[in-house]
C-alpha cells in the first residue's frame, strides 16, 4: 500500500561517480581509501542539501565493501541528527555499540548530522569519546557552519577536514531534468530553471521542492505556476521599488513591498532577489560588463540599462553592501523581520536623498575627485563649527592649533581620516571636541568610520621631549615607551 519511495531517496546517489558538484571530494576521499591515510575523525562542512551525509554513507559502505543493500550497511552504519535533540544517555548508548567490533565488514561508522544544533555538553562528550578511539571505529561530524567547539575539533591532529560548496546552478538544473524524463514529468525548462535558482545551491531542497509542485499540479507545471506557488517575485516589483526611491516616494516603497509580501514572498527571498536586481543594474551601467547579464530577451536588458542610468555607482554600492549584510545575518532575527527590510529601504531611501542635495555621503572609489573635496569641504565645517560651540573651554593655544592644523583626508578604504599635530593629540580639549565631533557625524552617517592621525612634525624629537616634559613627571619612562632618541644638548661654554 506504502509503496511509493520519495523522488530524494529514490535519486540519492550510491556511488562516487553518482555525486553531483563534489567532484574534488570524492576524488580526495577515493584517494585517502586508497592510500590508507583516512583520519578516524572527518569533519563535513557545507550547506544543507549538497551532499555531506550522502559522501559519508558512500564512504561506510566502501570501507567495509558492502553490496548496495542497506539492510547490510546498517550493520555498521549508525547516524545520530543534533535536530532531534538525543540525550547524553541515549548517545552514550550508540556509542558504547560503535565500540564493540563489527560481527561482519572490517569497520564501524558513527555519523553526526546537524552537529551545530548540539549544546556545550554534548561536545564536552563528544571530546571525552575522541580521546580513545578503537582502531575499528570512523567518526564523521557534519556540520553546516563553523564554531568554537568544531575549531576545537579541527585543531586536533587526528581531524580530517572536507569543505563542501554549494551545486551550481548548471548541476542543479539537469539534475532535476533528468528526474522530470525519468518519472514522466511535465514541466516547462523555464519551471526547472527556476526551481534550480529558488533553492540556493541545495540539491535535495530542488528535488523536494519539485516534488511537492508534482503534487499540486495535474497539468504540465508551468514557470508561472512555480513562481506562484514558490512566492518567486515578479522582476518587474523591483524595478518599482528602485523608481519610488529615485522619486523620493519612501511610501510607495512600503506600499510596494506589502503587496509583495501578502503574495506570501518569504522575506529572505525578496531580499535575495533585490541583491540580485541591484547587481544586475551595477553590470549594466558599463557597456563592458553587461555580457554578464543572463537575461534572453534584449527588452530586459534595455529595462536593466534605463534604470541604471540613473542611479549612481555610489548608491548601487551601498545598497549592495547594506542587503548583503542583512541575508548573512537575516536567520538571527526571529521576530520584526519585515521590520528590518523596512527600516533599511527607508534608509536607502534617505541616503539617496541626501545624495541629490550635494551633501556628504559616504565615498567610494568611483566617485569623482571633485566630490571628495566636497565632503572635505563638509567636514572642515563642521569641524570649525564645534569648536566655535566649545570655545569658552578651549586654551587660546590649543583653539589656534584646531583652526589651523587640524585636516581631513578620506582614505582609499572609505575612512575618514582627522589627521592632527602631536602637541594636540594629548590635550584634554581636543578630546572634548573630537567626542562631539565624532558623535554628530556617527549619528547622521551610521556607517561612517574614523580614523586619527597623529602627525609629527619637523624636528618633532625635541618638541615632543619639551611637550612631555610639562605634561608629565615621569617623563623617562614615557620616552622609554615612545623611544624617542632625545640628542643631549651641548655643554654651555
Amino acid at each position: 500500500m506504502f509503496s511509493y519511495v520519495v523522488l530524494s531517496k529514490k535519486y540519492r546517489p550510491k556511488k562516487w561517480n553518482d555525486v553531483i558538484g563534489q567532484k574534488e571530494i570524492t576524488i580526495s576521499l577515493r584517494r585517502a581509501i586508497a592510500k590508507n591515510i583516512l583520519s578516524k575523525i572527518l569533519l563535513f562542512i557545507g550547506p544543507k542539501g549538497v551532499g555531506k551525509n550522502t559522501c559519508a554513507r558512500i564512504l561506510a559502505k566502501e570501507l567495509n565493501a558492502f553490496s548496495e543493500k542497506e539492510a547490510s550497511l546498517n550493520l555498521n552504519l549508525f547516524e545520530i541528527n543534533g535536530i532531534f535533540k538525543n540525550s547524553l544517555e541515549d548517545i552514550s548508548k550508540i556509542v558504547s555499540q560503535v565500540r564493540l567490533h563489527p560481527k561482519e565488514g572490517k569497520c564501524k561508522i558513527l555519523i553526526f548530522n546537524e552537529i551545530n544544533f548540539f549544546t556545550k555538553n554534548h561536545f564536552n562528550f563528544f571530546f571525552q569519546v575522541l580521546e580513545e578511539i578503537p582502531s575499528h571505529v570512523l567518526f564523521i561530524f557534519c556540520a553546516t557552519e563553523k564554531n568554537k567547539e568544531l575549531d576545537y575539533l579541527i585543531s586536533l591532529s587526528r581531524c580530517q577536514v572536507y569543505e563542501f560548496n554549494p551545486i551550481s546552478l548548471k548541476d542543479i538544473y539537469l539534475y532535476l531534468k533528468m528526474i522530470a524524463e525519468k518519472e514522466k514529468i511535465e514541466i516547462e525548462n523555464a519551471a526547472l530553471f527556476l526551481i534550480s535558482q529558488y533553492v540556493n545551491g541545495s540539491l535535495s531542497e530542488a528535488i523536494n521542492t519539485l516534488e511537492k509542485l508534482i503534487l499540486h499540479e495535474d497539468q504540465k507545471i508551468s514557470k508561472e505556476f512555480v513562481m506562484e506557488k514558490l512566492g518567486i517575485l515578479d522582476p518587474n516589483c523591483y524595478f518599482q521599488i528602485i523608481e519610488s526611491l529615485l522619486d523620493k516616494k519612501t511610501c510607495k516603497v512600503l506600499i510596494v513591498l506589502d503587496k509583495i509580501l501578502k503574495n506570501e514572498v518569504h522575506n529572505i527571498h525578496f531580499i535575495s532577489g533585490f541583491i540580485k536586481h541591484l547587481r544586475d543594474l551595477f553590470l549594466s551601467k558599463d557597456p563592458e560588463t553587461r555580457p554578464l547579464l543572463k537575461f534572453k530577451k534584449k527588452t530586459i536588458i534595455q529595462s536593466y540599462i534605463q534604470q541604471s542610468e540613473k542611479i549612481s555607482y555610489s548608491f548601487l554600492m551601498r545598497s549592495l553592501m547594506i542587503f548583503c549584510k542583512i541575508e548573512e545575518s537575516f536567520s538571527k532575527f526571529s521576530k520584526n523581520q519585515r521590520l528590518i527590510i523596512e527600516i533599511y529601504l527607508m534608509q536607502l531611501s534617505h541616503f539617496l536623498n541626501f545624495l541629490k542635495k550635494d551633501s556628504f555621503s559616504y565615498s567610494y572609489e568611483y566617485e569623482c575627485e571633485e566630490l571628495k573635496n566636497k565632503k572635505i569641504q563638509y567636514l572642515q565645517k563642521s569641524w570649525i563649527y564645534f569648536i566655535h560651540k566649545f570655545m569658552d573651554k578651549i586654551n587660546p593655544n590649543c583653539l589656534n592649533s584646531m583652526k589651523n592644523e587640524v585636516q581631513f583626508q578620506i582614505s582609499k578604504k572609505n575612512k575618514i581620516l582627522l589627521i592632527i599635530p602631536f602637541k594636540l593629540g594629548l590635550t584634554r580639549e581636543f578630546f572634548l571636541i573630537q567626542t562631539s565631533f565624532f558623535k554628530y557625524l556617527k549619528k547622521k552617517f551610521p556607517y561612517l568610520e574614523f580614523q586619527i592621525i597623529i602627525k609629527e612634525l619637523e624636528n618633532s624629537t625635541r618638541e615632543q621631549y619639551d611637550f612631555l616634559s610639562k605634561k608629565n613627571k615621569c617623563v623617562e619612562k614615557l620616552i622609554k615607551q615612545l623611544n624617542l632618541k632625545v640628542a643631549s644638548s651641548s655643554k654651555s661654554k
